[in-house]
């Protein structure tokens, strides 16, 4: 056994680890078996009984390590034969390690690390050589006497001893994997890499695949290079890698990158590219007065100009998709120049945020189109701003829908579709569980009907926000207090009238004061099933009393409405739900003349009101997004940056139509000026 100790600072071996990269540690040990030839590598997680992820091991059908080679691989870091060669030793493949620190990489994934590696000496005698190293002392590696061996040629590389490797289980993990080794394996068709089990395809994986070529000029002196761009059919990652000419990785700098709207990763292919390995993290790359820089900064430009590019494409299949599944909200061809506009407007805003609008369900995508159609008739003033708060989009998305999208509400718009769709499908599933004769009578208060509607209080209005679920009279008092800022004095509990406790189903209050008032709602529930009778009415009257007779509830300007929610009522609580000069369902109204400011009352609601209610509701909410026709400047906008996606001639000068056209028409002003104030 000998030990090698390793020429290197702790320090700078501690740093060139890399703790927290587990997975690329990963990709730099199946480098390091793609750089020995190997035409097999299979990387293994090692797992314990609790299928947690506790180590690696990577595997391959490569040339390994002679026992003559040993030393210098194990012994100097920045020191490897690879240094200065571009291929590799037998199959004159592109070579990735020439800085001789991926062995340290190891210790990111194991604590204890083993290269057991079979390979042949000078003399062509086959030798089997066994590396091994601890995490207590990474500057170290022992290193058995090379036994004489029959096996194929190869190394086997495992690390185990740690306990938090599980995020090498993931699909971003093995993604990471498949971009950063595509160039390579796209290229080398009979090298085939495992990962986890999964066939490492990034030909599968690819969507497109287009080289660009880049030119740039530092010094007076003329630079050329290349740009291959992959973008991916799944994930979200967006990467660019400086790679040397044949697509091989030498860095990936940290750089704000365009087109959150596609997964790729983009390689910039430079022969030189590694005499300038890790220079990015010392260069100004804005100042673009070094080949490094200037190279990134064409690049980015490049990667800008062909999203533009492939933006224009999607937005043309992406309509022609939305033909195809009878979503897209016109029918035939506009007839007229605003139409044409309008039509070309609504084509560049709704492709733009295409990922974000709901695909899988085709009603819920019709009703999404055709709103965002309504709304862009209107003066689309604020749908940037709108489109940030609701869909969050990033600064380069919205940037680039900033110039025409000054006018409209189209973030209300796809808020409002999946909202509406969302609760008429909540409206139905509500119906049946209380009117179907089956399914009401499986549907209970607490188990079912009360978990369901802690999380759609919508039903019982907008202004509502949950405050207490199934909680004591005395609980209401605290939380009453609270709002009103009143600290609690009295620490005696609140009663009904015949001295017992009361449980409430929901208390609710409204999230702002009404006319100067707090306003509560205590919602009674009854299972389905259940005919309301003067039982159940004298119980929810028997809350409405206890908050009437208590003064800590007294003196302060507050509307206490209590709801009997039923399926159906019996004769004698529909009799008294219909009382003359009384709101329909209204059953109980005192007169409190000691506390003129607060209200209580006590109703009777049905189901079938309610969900009518409902109804009502959502019809208005569609309604109120309607807005009035305006085309303002989207036509400069269309014919400058989108000019593809507009109809052909639709910028022509029929006897000077278009500069009429270009601002809005005096009857256009003429019924702005003319318009209801209120409407929105």
């Amino acid at each position: 056994m000998t030990h090698y100790q390793l020429e290197a600072g702790r320090t700078l071996v501690e740093a060139l680890t890399k703790p927290h990269d587990p997975v690329g540690a990963v990709i730099e040990l199946v480098w390091n078996s793609l750089d020995a030839d190997a035409y097999s590598v299979v990387v293994n997680l090692l797992r314990n009984d609790a299928d947690g992820v506790i180590g690696v091991s990577v595997e391959d059908d490569g040339h390994g390590i002679s026992p003559a080679d040993v030393r210098s691989y194990f012994k100097r870091v920045g020191d490897s034969w690879k240094r200065g060669s571009r291929v590799s030793q037998g199959e004159k493949r592109p070579l990735h390690g020439q800085a001789g620190q991926g062995r340290l990489r190891a210790f990111a994934i194991g604590n204890e690390v083993t290269w057991t590696t079979v390979a042949d000496d000078v003399t062509g005698a086959r030798r089997r050589s066994i590396v091994r190293a601890r995490a207590s002392s990474k500057d170290g590696f022992d290193c058995s006497e090379a036994d004489a061996s029959d096996e194929p040629t190869g190394t086997r590389f495992e690390a185990v001893g740690l306990d938090s490797l599980n995020r090498l289980d993931t699909d971003k993990a093995f993604e990471r994997v498949t971009r950063e080794l595509a160039p390579y394996l796209m290229a080398q068709s009979r090298v085939s890499v495992r990962y986890n089990g999964r066939h490492v395809n990034p030909n599968a994986e690819a969507e497109r695949d287009v080289t660009l070529p880049l030119s740039w000029q530092t010094d007076e002196v003329t630079f050329e290079a290349a740009l291959r761009v992959i973008e991916w059919r799944s994930g979200s990652s967006r990467s660019l890698l400086l790679c040397d000419q044949a697509g091989v990785p030498v860095d990936e700098p940290d750089l704000r990158l365009p087109a959150p709207d596609f997964p790729f990763t983009a390689y910039v292919l430079w022969a030189d590219m590694p005499t300038h390995r890790n220079e990015w993290m010392i260069t100004d790359l804005e100042s673009h007065n070094t080949p490094l820089g200037g190279l990134i900064d064409v690049a980015l430009n490049a990667l800008e100009e062909h999203f533009d590019s492939r933006r224009d494409e999607r937005r043309r299949e992406q309509v022609e998709e939305w033909k195809r599944r009878k979503t897209y909200p016109y029918k035939g061809e506009p007839e007229t120049e605003e139409e044409k506009v309008e039509r070309a407007a609504f084509d560049v805003v709704a492709t733009s945020i295409g990922r974000h609008i709901p695909s899988k369900n085709k009603q819920q995508e019709g009703l999404t189109l055709g709103l965002l159609r309504d709304s862009l008739k209107q003066r689309p003033a604020n749908v940037s701003h709108l489109l940030d708060q609701f869909l969050g989009l990033p600064d380069d998305e919205r940037h680039q829908l900033d110039r025409l999208l000054k006018r409209t509400g189209l973030s209300r718009v796809i808020r409002a579709s999946t909202s509406v769709a969302n609760r008429l499908e909540f409206i139905a599933a509500l119906e049946l569980m209380v009117y179907d004769p089956d399914a009401n009578k499986l549907v209970g208060e607490r188990d079912h009907l009360h978990k369901i509607l802690e999380n759609e209080l919508w039903i019982f209005g907008e202004q509502f926000n949950q405050m207490i679920s199934e909680r004591g009279l005395s609980a209401v008092l605290e939380r009453h207090l609270e709002i009103l800022g009143v600290v609690r004095t009295s620490t005696a509990g609140v009663r009904k009238l015949d001295g017992t406790s009361g449980r409430l189903d929901l208390l609710l209050s409204a999230a702002a004061t009404e006319h100067d008032r707090n306003r509560h709602l205590v919602v009674e529930l009854k299972a389905p099933k259940v005919t309301a009778t003067e039982k159940e009415l004298s119980q929810i009257k028997a809350y409405a009393k206890a908050i009437v007779a208590d003064a800590r509830f007294a003196n302060s300007a507050t509307i206490w409405d209590f709801w009997l929610v039923v399926t159906d009522i019996d004769e004698d609580v529909r009799q008294e739900a219909a009382q003359r000069d009384r709101p329909r369902g209204l059953v109980f109204e005192p007169d409190l003349p000691s506390a003129p400011e607060t209200k209580v009352r006590v109703w009777v609601r049905t189901w079938s009101e309610i969900i009518e209610d409902c109804r009502r509701r959502l019809a208005l909410f569609q309604e109120r997004l309607q807005h009035d026709p305006s085309i303002d400047e989207a036509r400069e906008y269309l014919s400058r940056v989108h000019g593809d996606v507009i109809p052909e001639g639709l910028f022509s000068d029929p006897e000077g139509a278009t500069e009429e056209l270009a601002g809005e028409s005096p009857a256009h002003r003429g019924a702005d000026a003319g318009a209801d104030p209120g409407r929105s």
